[in-house]
Protein backbone atom coordinates (compact mmCIF):
# COMPACT_ATOMS: atom_id res chain seq x y z
CA UNK A 1 0.00 0.00 0.00
CA UNK A 2 2.83 2.28 0.68
CA UNK A 3 4.59 1.93 -2.65
CA UNK A 4 0.78 3.55 -3.89
CA UNK A 5 1.00 6.81 -2.15
CA UNK A 6 4.43 6.92 -4.34
CA UNK A 7 2.16 7.35 -7.16
CA UNK A 8 0.08 9.66 -6.24
CA UNK A 9 0.63 13.42 -7.45
CA UNK A 10 -0.77 16.83 -7.72
CA UNK A 11 -1.77 18.90 -10.45
CA UNK A 12 -0.70 22.06 -11.36
CA UNK A 13 -4.46 23.65 -11.19
CA UNK A 14 -4.60 22.13 -7.69
CA UNK A 15 -1.62 24.24 -6.42
CA UNK A 16 -2.90 27.49 -8.20
CA UNK A 17 -6.22 26.83 -6.51
CA UNK A 18 -4.49 26.39 -3.15
CA UNK A 19 -3.12 29.63 -3.44
CA UNK A 20 -5.82 31.98 -4.88
CA UNK A 21 -7.81 30.37 -1.98
CA UNK A 22 -4.78 31.15 0.26
CA UNK A 23 -5.28 35.07 -0.86
CA UNK A 24 -8.91 34.97 -0.67
CA UNK A 25 -9.48 34.21 2.73
CA UNK A 26 -11.18 30.58 1.67
CA UNK A 27 -7.89 28.09 3.21
CA UNK A 28 -10.21 26.21 5.24
CA UNK A 29 -12.68 25.63 2.45
CA UNK A 30 -10.14 24.61 0.05
CA UNK A 31 -8.28 21.88 2.26
CA UNK A 32 -11.51 20.72 3.51
CA UNK A 33 -12.45 19.61 -0.37
CA UNK A 34 -9.19 18.43 -0.85
CA UNK A 35 -9.16 15.90 2.08
CA UNK A 36 -12.68 14.57 0.86
CA UNK A 37 -11.10 14.08 -2.78
CA UNK A 38 -8.16 12.27 -1.99
CA UNK A 39 -9.97 10.27 0.78
CA UNK A 40 -12.34 9.73 -1.96
CA UNK A 41 -9.73 8.68 -4.30
CA UNK A 42 -8.26 6.16 -1.74
CA UNK A 43 -11.24 4.79 -1.96
CA UNK A 44 -11.00 3.61 -5.32
CA UNK A 45 -7.45 2.55 -4.71
CA UNK A 46 -8.42 0.29 -1.64
CA UNK A 47 -10.83 -1.65 -3.31
CA UNK A 48 -8.13 -1.85 -6.81
CA UNK A 49 -6.03 -2.55 -4.80
CA UNK A 50 -7.56 -5.95 -2.44
CA UNK A 51 -8.83 -7.23 -6.29
CA UNK A 52 -5.34 -6.84 -7.12
CA UNK A 53 -5.45 -4.25 -10.10
CA UNK A 54 -2.69 -2.74 -11.30
CA UNK A 55 -2.49 1.02 -9.90
CA UNK A 56 -0.35 3.35 -12.74
CA UNK A 57 -0.76 6.92 -11.09
CA UNK A 58 -3.48 8.85 -9.49
CA UNK A 59 -3.79 12.05 -9.48
CA UNK A 60 -5.50 15.00 -7.78
CA UNK A 61 -7.39 17.89 -9.37
CA UNK A 62 -9.38 20.81 -7.83
CA UNK A 63 -12.88 18.67 -8.72
CA UNK A 64 -11.73 15.40 -8.36
CA UNK A 65 -9.21 12.80 -8.60
CA UNK A 66 -8.09 10.53 -11.53
CA UNK A 67 -6.86 6.97 -10.94
CA UNK A 68 -5.19 5.01 -13.72
CA UNK A 69 -5.04 1.69 -13.96
CA UNK A 70 -4.29 -1.35 -15.95
CA UNK A 71 -7.43 -3.44 -15.63
CA UNK A 72 -8.87 -6.18 -17.61
CA UNK A 73 -12.75 -5.40 -18.98
CA UNK A 74 -13.45 -9.10 -17.63
CA UNK A 75 -13.79 -8.58 -14.36
CA UNK A 76 -16.41 -10.42 -11.99
CA UNK A 77 -19.59 -7.47 -12.26
CA UNK A 78 -19.25 -7.43 -7.95
CA UNK A 79 -15.87 -6.30 -8.34
CA UNK A 80 -16.71 -3.27 -10.71
CA UNK A 81 -19.18 -2.17 -8.67
CA UNK A 82 -17.14 -1.82 -5.37
CA UNK A 83 -14.42 -0.40 -7.03
CA UNK A 84 -17.06 1.99 -8.48
CA UNK A 85 -18.75 2.57 -4.63
CA UNK A 86 -15.15 2.76 -3.28
CA UNK A 87 -14.91 6.00 -3.37
CA UNK A 88 -18.26 7.43 -1.51
CA UNK A 89 -17.51 3.88 0.99
CA UNK A 90 -14.44 6.38 2.13
CA UNK A 91 -16.82 9.07 2.18
CA UNK A 92 -18.81 8.26 4.61
CA UNK A 93 -16.60 6.66 6.73
CA UNK A 94 -14.55 10.04 7.27
CA UNK A 95 -17.90 11.52 7.79
CA UNK A 96 -18.39 9.55 10.74
CA UNK A 97 -14.63 10.33 11.50
CA UNK A 98 -15.91 14.14 11.17
CA UNK A 99 -18.86 13.73 13.36
CA UNK A 100 -17.18 12.03 16.38
CA UNK A 101 -14.49 14.89 16.17
CA UNK A 102 -17.65 17.20 16.14
CA UNK A 103 -19.24 15.28 19.08
CA UNK A 104 -15.94 15.65 20.98
CA UNK A 105 -15.65 18.89 20.70
CA UNK A 106 -12.31 18.65 18.74
CA UNK A 107 -13.55 20.60 15.70
CA UNK A 108 -16.11 23.66 15.99
CA UNK A 109 -19.07 23.71 14.52
CA UNK A 110 -18.70 25.62 11.39
CA UNK A 111 -15.89 23.54 10.80
CA UNK A 112 -18.17 20.17 10.73
CA UNK A 113 -20.77 21.87 8.88
CA UNK A 114 -18.65 23.20 6.21
CA UNK A 115 -16.82 19.57 5.98
CA UNK A 116 -20.47 18.19 5.77
CA UNK A 117 -21.37 20.40 2.97
CA UNK A 118 -18.86 19.38 0.81
CA UNK A 119 -19.20 16.14 1.60
CA UNK A 120 -22.96 15.61 0.49
CA UNK A 121 -22.16 17.40 -2.48
CA UNK A 122 -19.43 15.68 -3.90
CA UNK A 123 -21.14 12.20 -2.96
CA UNK A 124 -24.54 13.72 -4.71
CA UNK A 125 -22.02 14.96 -7.61
CA UNK A 126 -20.08 11.54 -8.05
CA UNK A 127 -23.37 9.64 -8.13
CA UNK A 128 -24.57 10.93 -11.69
CA UNK A 129 -24.14 9.02 -14.45
CA UNK A 130 -22.06 11.07 -16.27
CA UNK A 131 -18.85 9.89 -17.90
CA UNK A 132 -16.19 9.78 -16.44
CA UNK A 133 -18.19 10.04 -12.64
CA UNK A 134 -18.33 6.77 -10.72
CA UNK A 135 -22.66 7.15 -11.35
CA UNK A 136 -21.77 6.18 -14.94
CA UNK A 137 -19.52 3.44 -14.13
CA UNK A 138 -21.96 2.10 -11.38
CA UNK A 139 -24.58 1.74 -14.11
CA UNK A 140 -22.54 0.30 -16.69
CA UNK A 141 -21.95 -2.94 -14.30
CA UNK A 142 -25.81 -2.90 -13.60
CA UNK A 143 -26.18 -2.28 -17.61
CA UNK A 144 -23.81 -5.19 -17.78
CA UNK A 145 -25.53 -7.48 -15.64
CA UNK A 146 -28.53 -7.87 -17.84
CA UNK A 147 -27.20 -6.32 -21.22
CA UNK A 148 -24.76 -7.34 -23.82
CA UNK A 149 -21.25 -5.81 -23.34
CA UNK A 150 -21.91 -3.90 -26.33
CA UNK A 151 -25.80 -2.81 -25.55
CA UNK A 152 -24.18 -1.94 -22.40
CA UNK A 153 -21.55 0.43 -23.86
CA UNK A 154 -24.62 2.31 -25.87
CA UNK A 155 -26.50 2.19 -22.90
CA UNK A 156 -23.75 4.44 -21.08
CA UNK A 157 -22.88 7.12 -23.45
CA UNK A 158 -26.58 7.45 -24.17
CA UNK A 159 -27.49 7.68 -20.26
CA UNK A 160 -23.87 10.11 -20.02
CA UNK A 161 -25.32 12.48 -22.80
CA UNK A 162 -28.80 12.81 -21.33
CA UNK A 163 -27.60 13.40 -17.95
CA UNK A 164 -24.65 16.09 -19.05
CA UNK A 165 -27.19 18.19 -20.81
CA UNK A 166 -30.28 18.27 -17.72
CA UNK A 167 -26.79 19.14 -15.81
CA UNK A 168 -25.60 21.85 -17.85
CA UNK A 169 -28.95 23.30 -17.63
CA UNK A 170 -29.69 22.75 -14.40
CA UNK A 171 -26.56 24.70 -13.42
CA UNK A 172 -27.35 27.34 -15.70
CA UNK A 173 -30.66 28.02 -14.28
CA UNK A 174 -29.60 27.96 -10.61
CA UNK A 175 -26.45 30.38 -12.34
CA UNK A 176 -23.49 27.48 -11.52
CA UNK A 177 -22.08 27.46 -14.14
CA UNK A 178 -18.28 26.25 -14.53
CA UNK A 179 -17.35 26.36 -18.04
CA UNK A 180 -14.03 24.34 -17.28
CA UNK A 181 -15.99 21.34 -15.36
CA UNK A 182 -18.33 21.29 -18.59
CA UNK A 183 -15.36 21.17 -20.86
CA UNK A 184 -13.81 18.36 -18.84
CA UNK A 185 -16.94 16.64 -18.83
CA UNK A 186 -17.56 17.04 -22.45
CA UNK A 187 -13.81 16.04 -23.55
CA UNK A 188 -14.41 12.67 -21.49
CA UNK A 189 -17.47 11.92 -23.22
CA UNK A 190 -16.09 12.27 -26.79
CA UNK A 191 -13.08 9.90 -25.55
CA UNK A 192 -15.52 6.94 -24.56
CA UNK A 193 -17.58 7.96 -27.68
CA UNK A 194 -13.97 7.81 -29.64
CA UNK A 195 -12.80 4.66 -27.93
CA UNK A 196 -15.48 2.45 -28.38
CA UNK A 197 -13.99 0.38 -31.49
CA UNK A 198 -10.77 -0.23 -29.68
CA UNK A 199 -12.79 -1.03 -26.32
CA UNK A 200 -14.40 -3.79 -28.41
CA UNK A 201 -11.71 -4.83 -30.03
CA UNK A 202 -9.56 -5.33 -26.03
CA UNK A 203 -13.30 -7.29 -24.88
CA UNK A 204 -13.29 -9.66 -27.44
CA UNK A 205 -9.38 -10.53 -27.48
CA UNK A 206 -9.52 -10.97 -23.44
CA UNK A 207 -12.29 -13.72 -24.55
CA UNK A 208 -9.72 -15.25 -26.39
CA UNK A 209 -6.58 -14.58 -24.37
CA UNK A 210 -7.84 -15.33 -20.58
CA UNK A 211 -10.03 -17.96 -19.18
CA UNK A 212 -12.51 -15.39 -17.60
CA UNK A 213 -15.00 -15.73 -14.85
CA UNK A 214 -18.57 -16.91 -16.27
CA UNK A 215 -21.61 -17.79 -14.13
CA UNK A 216 -23.48 -19.65 -17.05
CA UNK A 217 -22.90 -21.27 -19.99
CA UNK A 218 -24.70 -20.27 -23.17
CA UNK A 219 -25.50 -22.49 -26.38
CA UNK A 220 -27.40 -22.04 -29.56
CA UNK A 221 -26.21 -18.09 -29.85
CA UNK A 222 -25.75 -17.27 -33.42
CA UNK A 223 -24.92 -13.25 -33.03
CA UNK A 224 -21.61 -11.95 -31.44
CA UNK A 225 -22.79 -8.83 -30.98
CA UNK A 226 -25.03 -10.77 -27.85
CA UNK A 227 -22.18 -11.71 -26.04
CA UNK A 228 -22.40 -10.54 -22.20
CA UNK A 229 -19.84 -10.00 -20.00
CA UNK A 230 -20.26 -12.87 -17.43
CA UNK A 231 -21.52 -15.69 -19.71
CA UNK A 232 -19.64 -18.36 -21.42
CA UNK A 233 -20.75 -18.84 -25.35
CA UNK A 234 -21.67 -21.72 -27.60
CA UNK A 235 -22.57 -20.56 -31.31
CA UNK A 236 -24.35 -22.44 -33.89
CA UNK A 237 -23.14 -22.82 -37.21
CA UNK A 238 -24.31 -25.50 -40.18
CA UNK A 239 -25.72 -27.57 -37.11
CA UNK A 240 -22.75 -27.55 -35.06
CA UNK A 241 -21.46 -25.93 -32.39
CA UNK A 242 -18.49 -24.01 -31.68
CA UNK A 243 -17.33 -22.14 -28.69
CA UNK A 244 -16.87 -18.76 -28.24
CA UNK A 245 -12.76 -18.03 -28.60
CA UNK A 246 -12.95 -20.70 -31.72
CA UNK A 247 -15.77 -18.63 -33.46
CA UNK A 248 -14.35 -14.83 -31.97
CA UNK A 249 -10.91 -16.09 -34.22
CA UNK A 250 -12.96 -17.28 -36.89
CA UNK A 251 -15.21 -14.12 -37.48
CA UNK A 252 -12.94 -11.10 -36.05
CA UNK A 253 -9.50 -12.00 -36.82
Amino acid sequence: MMNIFKKISIDLSTYILILLALLAGYIKNVFIILLIVIIHELGHVFFFSIFNIEIESVKIYPYGGMTTVNKKLHERIYKDILISLGGIIFQLILLSIFFFLYKKNIIVSTTYQIFSLYNKNIIIFNLIPIIPLDGSKLLFSIYSKFFSYKKSYYLMIITGIISLIIFIIYNFIYKLNDIILYIFLIIKLLEIIKEFNLVMNKFYLERIMYNNYYNKIINNITDIEKIRIDKYYYFKENNRYINEKDYIKKTRY
